[in-house]
């Protein structure tokens, strides 16, 4: 007998990353020795980028992708808000936070581990990790970037320069104060093909000493796309009252999961031999279930599981158009996780300048895009981890999905689902 189900959807963008890749040596941990010092680089290194494309494709270490997981379904949960559309990067913060945290000791480094749900994992392990997820994030469509913006003539640690750059492929760029807004903003765009063109709303003060930035970016088209010609427009429920806008619909067989709190299914984008393997999961919370409730849930194992649960089905999808970006500062986010000692003046970077302990965290900085239509996804995200000077402080059956109502969103990997974009639409018209 058939069986229709009305739900509202949650849709979330993850990310897969490889093993079989040699461990990198540490970047900085909480017992570096006093490393050697030098001023800062004036000019970009060589680049690492060809040793991306030959890297064996396979799943990351799967505490490494739970953690990742981890951290964006509670980033996702503790942002969301009602009125507005949400969208973030999981991966792209991780990196740009876990490259930081190379220059890390002490509390810093611990609480930094712990607001990234990467507790548990040494030195090492974060670093081979990221490493390889580098690797993984440069191919199958996507592609990811890290660079270091560096104040001329503050003595960083040679041994922080070289982690960043050996181990995060990370350029190394001058911070130049004022045009580092220009500069930085420039590279977000050209590292997101143009979807991104601005991080930095000012231009960074005198005290001001590094950022660090990563960029991702994952263009996909659908395995089965969608026909232009079965889109119309209908009503989406918005949580401030009901709006118009255009509706996709197709049935297919494709992998479904369903249990008492949510429903989801999986539609795979097309991948090349050798290449990483990704789908995008929609996500419906049941009736009576709250959208920030069910991100909050996910965290603890939740999105694994249902990746896991996935099985074929044929299953009939009303699913809504979108495009917008979101941009958030992440401070009250990362504090309420823990992380508090790299925003005060308790900091401790010393691995990152050797002797001197100088520098705090001022702001970490994110923005992410996300475009879904007919033949595929297209997302995007840069985060910014701006550092100053501590003495200036502040079956089938077929099943029905109707994503007529809020739902939240995530592109994943098919091998080890690790989230790279995932966020929440509340209003699918708007941009």
């Amino acid at each position: 007998m058939k069986k229709g189900i009305l739900m509202t959807l949650s849709l979330m963008f993850i990310l897969t990353a490889c093993t079989g890749v040699p461990a990198p040596s540490p970047g900085g941990g909480d017992t570096a020795a006093a490393p050697s010092r030098s001023a800062a680089p004036a000019v970009q290194p060589v680049a690492y980028k060809a040793a991306l494309v030959r890297q064996p494709v396979g799943p990351l270490d799967a505490a490494f992708v739970n953690g990742i997981n981890a951290f964006g379904f509670k980033a996702a949960g503790m942002l969301y808000s009602r009125d507005k559309n949400l969208a973030l990067s999981p991966v792209s913060i991780e990196l740009a936070l876990a490259m930081t945290r190379t220059g890390a000791a002490g509390d810093t480094a611990k609480e930094m581990a712990e607001a990234l749900s990467l507790q548990g994992l040494s030195d090492e392990q974060i670093v081979s990790a990221c490493k390889a997820l580098m690797w993984r994030a440069n191919t199958g469509g996507m592609k990811a970037a890290n660079s270091l913006w560096v104040y001329e003539g503050y003595p960083f640690s040679k041994d922080f320069i070289k982690g960043c750059t050996d181990d995060f492929m990370a350029d190394v760029m001058p911070l130049k104060i004022p045009g580092a807004m220009g500069d930085i903003n420039k590279w977000a765009k050209e590292n997101t093909n143009g979807k991104i063109d601005k991080i930095l709303s000012q231009e960074p003060d005198e005290m001001t000493r590094l950022i660090l930035c990563n960029a991702l970016y994952f263009l996909g088209k659908w395995e089965t796309p969608f026909d232009a010609n079965d889109t119309f427009d209908e009503q989406f429920n918005a949580a401030g009252g009901a709006v118009t806008t255009s509706f996709m619909h197709g049935q297919w067989g494709i992998r479904y999961y369903e249990d008492d709190k949510f429903s989801m299914i999986a539609l795979p984008f097309k991948s090349g031999d050798g290449e990483g393997k990704y789908a995008m999961a929609f996500m419906l919370p049941k009736e009576g279930t709250d959208l920030s409730g069910m991100l909050l849930a996910l965290d603890s194992g939740g999105f694994s599981k249902a990746v896991s649960g996935l099985a074929a089905r044929q299953v009939k999808v009303s699913l809504p158009k979108f495009k917008f970006s979101y941009y958030t500062q992440l401070n009250d986010t990362l504090k309420g996780l823990g992380m508090k000692a790299a925003f005060s003046d308790q900091a401790d970077f010393g691995p990152m300048t050797g002797s001197d302990n100088d520098l705090y965290v001022s702001d970490v900085l994110h923005k992410c895009f996300i475009s879904v239509d007919e033949l595929g996804a297209e997302a995007a995200a840069v985060t910014a981890v701006e550092m100053r000077l501590t003495a200036v402080m502040p079956g089938d059956d077929v099943t029905v999905f109707n994503a007529d109502r809020p739902f939240a969103f995530a592109v994943y990997s098919v091998e080890d689902g690790a989230v790279a974009f995932m966020g929440a639409v509340n209003n699918p018209a708007a941009e």
